[in-house]
């Protein structure tokens, strides 16, 4: 959820990258960034699909919305 001064923050774009430095050709379906708007309720979402590279290793997926940012690592098998 989008929030800014604690309450929802609605019409803010968020972007979705994968970050593979190790090489596991892991990437949004069509490619980086995936980019939405959320809600007026500060939420959003997408249908693009993550799909998983041929080779093991660890991705990260960041999330950039306003200057705010957070990442989530992710374990490629």
């Amino acid at each position: 959820m989008a929030r800014a001064g604690g309450e929802p923050a609605g019409g803010q774009m968020v972007s979705f990258y994968v970050d593979d430095p190790q090489g596991t050709g892991t990437d949004f379906q069509g490619g980086s960034p995936v980019m939405i708007t959320t809600s007026s309720n500060g939420t959003g979402s997408t249908d693009v699909a993550l799909v998983a590279g041929a080779s093991p290793g660890t991705v990260q997926i960041k999330v950039i919305a306003d200057g705010a940012h957070t990442d989530f690592p992710l374990e490629i098998v």
